[in-house]
């Protein structure tokens, strides 16, 4: 996939990082991940910066925080995503100004995250 743009997927949950890494490449992004682990994504951040983000906030007892904060240590933009009522009010102040969307991933909030802030002449 020369060329495309990769997306850090971070979600737990085995069948919605599934659809939302097949909703990517048919859209012909290359997808890192999906990782379900705070340690995996810092570990593909290690070797890779991706051009945007998609986060879960909930990883089974942990937080994607960490992951935000180095994705905007990198000027990476990211987003998101939590089926918890109330769990944005948990976000640290420095991440303040993230973009959350509502799960279970809708598409159309997606794609008009990754057009407006990955590549914005797609």
């Amino acid at each position: 996939m020369s060329g495309s743009v990769r997306v850090l997927v971070v979600e737990d949950q085995p069948l919605i990082a599934m659809d939302l890494e097949d909703l990517l490449v048919s859209r012909g992004y290359a997808v890192l991940g999906p990782k379900a682990t705070v340690a995996e994504a810092l570990d593909c951040l290690a070797r890779v910066t991706p051009e945007a983000a998609l986060l879960d906030i909930d990883l089974a007892g942990e937080t994607s925080f960490a992951v935000a904060s180095e994705l905007g240590r990198r000027g990476v933009p990211f987003v998101f995503a939590t089926g918890t009522a109330g769990a944005d009010a948990r976000i640290p102040d420095d991440l303040l100004d993230t973009p959350v969307i509502q799960k279970p991933w809708n598409v159309d909030d997606v794609l008009s995250f990754l057009r407006e802030h990955a590549l914005p002449d797609r």
